[in-house]
């Protein structure tokens, strides 16, 4: 690896009851790959685990926020951190997110490759994880309305998950995370402030990570992601947050609304149909009157963990 990239690269994991050998392969992924590492404990019950696993690293620091205050706030305080150091990006990474070898200086090398107008405008640059294909036509719609054009080696999006993201550090200076939301649709809010300022996503064409986008489930036919009720709630929620403020595309909100509540259902079975029926009217009704935050009730602790 080039010198310049790895000084150039600060990296933040946030952590929330990780697999900790799984988080060992994150941590060492990124270990020759970029300068520092800040790794942000949400409150774990196993943060001793997780301290401990950072002393084995070089320029790996633990931050135990001692509660679970949610991705955003996470990711806060690790981009601050982070920031100290001033690299030229910050990268924010999942807890079970493992990025391919020389996979950073990779896509900064297609980055460069770029016309300089171009790279002026860019405020993050998303890694591409392994494809997790999906059988649904609908998961595979919603992607695509978020899909703007291509532009070199990267396709021009609206919004890209957390995990993988090079951002600029002058963006992550200015723009922060909405911690109120406390954990979904912080990515897709955070690319919606980094747009409005002017800014471009780009997701890198190119393969360069191995992630996995919640939980996910095989049937007789199908394959697609499941979230329990206690997140698919947020997911509605905070989607309906942010489409009712035009931060999000009203397609993709109801495309979302129909991938999630119908794995739940096909996850739970057809008595699940009501629970998941009070998710959605619970989640819609938040979203529109801004109820916001960490909110746990207790008829969503049912249904399929």
């Amino acid at each position: 690896m080039s010198p310049s990239t790895h000084q150039g690269v600060g990296a933040v994991v946030v952590t929330f009851n990780p697999d900790l050998p799984r988080l060992n392969q994150v941590v060492a992924s990124l270990s020759p790959q970029v300068s520092r590492i800040v790794v942000v404990d949400n409150g774990s019950t196993s943060a001793h685990e997780v301290r401990t696993l950072t002393k084995g690293f070089d320029a790996v620091e633990f931050l135990g926020l001692g509660e679970n205050r949610g991705i955003a706030a996470a990711l806060n305080e690790g981009v601050r951190r982070v920031l100290l150091n001033e690299p030229a990006w910050v990268l924010t990474m999942d807890q079970d997110t493992v990025v391919d070898p020389d996979g950073i200086e990779s896509i900064l090398t297609r980055f460069d490759d770029l016309d300089v107008a171009v790279r002026d405008e860019v405020g993050i640059l998303a890694m591409r994880a392994h494809p997790q294909p999906s059988s649904i036509w609908i998961t595979r719609y919603a992607n695509r309305l978020l899909e703007l054009g291509e532009l070199g080696s990267f396709t021009e999006r609206r919004g890209v998950i957390t995990s993988g993201n090079l951002i600029r550090a002058d963006v992550a200076r200015s723009t922060h995370f909405n911690d109120s939301l406390f954990i979904d649709q912080v990515d897709y809010d955070f690319c919606y402030a980094v747009r409005r300022r002017g800014r471009r996503v780009l997701l890198d064409r190119r393969i360069s990570m191995d992630h996995i986008l919640g939980e996910r489930f095989n049937d007789t036919t199908r394959r697609h992601p499941y979230e329990n009720a206690q997140r698919t709630y947020y997911i509605i929620r905070n989607s309906t947050y942010l489409v009712v403020r035009r931060r999000l595309p009203l397609r993709f909100y109801f495309a979302q609304l129909v991938v999630h509540c119908g794995s739940f259902v096909s996850m739970n079975g057809a008595r699940s149909v009501a629970l998941g029926g009070a998710v959605v009217v619970r989640g819609v009704l938040d979203g529109v009157l801004a109820r916001l935050g960490r909110r746990e009730y207790a008829f969503l602790a049912r249904g399929r963990r």
